[in-house]
């Protein structure tokens, strides 16, 4: 079972690897979201190599392989103090970049490769995907806050870090005004199985959206058919019983998920705020590392609305003159919030002309 300790303490941090390829490739590594653990991007292992992928599922604490999380911040996860779930979050990004420097130290892989006049190559990706963002967003945030030998041993590699459909939840982001879609995820009615078996369609989905074009939530829908179109059916749906098993963790959710999702917005919004933060560029932290936002577009619509949020305050910190990290955006057409599940091949595809 392949694990990286990320500390002296005995941490460990679970993930597969589709493997290293000959020549230049570029390396991704997924942070998971809610329940779904990495094993839920398996399915595009297999087609990695044609696109000069290499991705690496990691998982983490409170799943499966990796070392739990102490009872002392499972405390802070179901708490209300913004000072002290910042820093879980904190804590968390950093044994995220221990994960990275452990690995390019040990696996050898690619550099970023510069060539004038062209965009750069291989080196390393950062993603995270849906709430496993909250993990994430501090790698770039508070970049600066991080160990010095762990800035150095990734800035000849990581060119990267990218949201994958990220829901606003975890950005600390408000609602529209006229938005009052029901979310599982604040129903404290719910036992936690009923919970489990609400929030896994939920999220896997696909949401009609009548038109994502306005910019509104009357653009939007929570709407979940009972007859859905061909090939429209909710991910979650179309998986047998062993899948779900193998790709799914109930005590997780229990434990960590349910109560994180309904966190304070202060858990998450300076990271939010933090990202495009104009620094120095000679004194900047990983000054070829760009922002990346994919998002679907038939996902939940909190992930649909988080692309906005973040599209509209970059380009007021632009205007501004206050942006110091590039964002790029792309949109995923006649998808939901699991394309690496249902459509690993093409997830492959957009990844490698995205990102690579």
């Amino acid at each position: 079972m392949p694990v990286a300790p990320i500390d002296d303490q005995g941490t460990q941090l679970y993930y597969e690897d589709s493997g290293a390829l000959p020549g230049l490739y570029t390396t991704i590594v997924i942070i998971h979201g809610t329940a779904y653990h990495g094993a839920i991007f398996s399915r595009m292992f297999p087609h990695a190599a044609a696109y000069q992928l290499r991705l690496v599922a990691v998982n983490r604490r409170e799943y499966p392989g990796s070392t739990p999380l102490s009872d002392e911040d499972l405390r802070i996860v179901n708490g209300t103090d913004a000072s002290a779930g910042r820093d879980f979050f904190r804590r968390q990004s950093v044994d995220i970049v221990r994960f990275l420097a452990w690995f390019v130290q040990n696996e050898d892989i690619p550099k970023i490769h510069s060539t004038p006049g062209e965009r750069d190559k291989a080196g390393l990706i950062l993603m995270s995907w849906s709430a496993g963002w909250a993990h994430v967003a501090r790698v770039l945030s508070d970049a600066d806050a991080l160990p010095i030998d762990l800035i150095e041993t990734l800035t000849p590699y990581l060119r990267g870090v990218c949201a994958n459909d990220p829901p606003r939840r975890v950005m600390g982001l408000p609602r529209t005004a006229d938005c009052n879609f029901y979310e599982p995820i604040f129903d404290t009615s719910l036992t936690d199985e009923e919970y489990c078996t609400y929030f896994q369609p939920w999220c896997s989905n696909y949401y009609l959206h009548p038109d994502i074009s306005t910019r509104r939530s009357d653009g939007l829908t929570a709407e979940i058919l009972d007859n859905p179109p061909e090939g429209k059916l909710a991910t979650s749906n179309g998986m047998s019983i062993a899948e779900k098993m193998a790709v799914t963790s109930a005590s997780a959710v229990a434990r960590l998920e349910r109560p994180l999702l309904m966190a304070p917005d202060e858990f998450f919004l300076d990271a939010t705020h933090g990202l495009f933060k104009k620094c120095d560029p000679a004194a900047g932290v990983w000054p070829r590392c760009k922002f990346y936002v994919l998002w679907c577009e038939q996902t939940v619509w909190e992930c649909v609305m988080a692309a906005w949020h973040i599209e509209d305050m970059y380009n007021a910190k632009k205007v501004e003159g206050e942006v110091g990290r590039e964002l790029l955006m792309l949109s995923m057409p006649e998808c939901n919030h699991f394309p690496h599940w249902e459509k690993p091949e093409l997830t492959c595809k957009v990844f490698a002309e995205f990102l690579g």
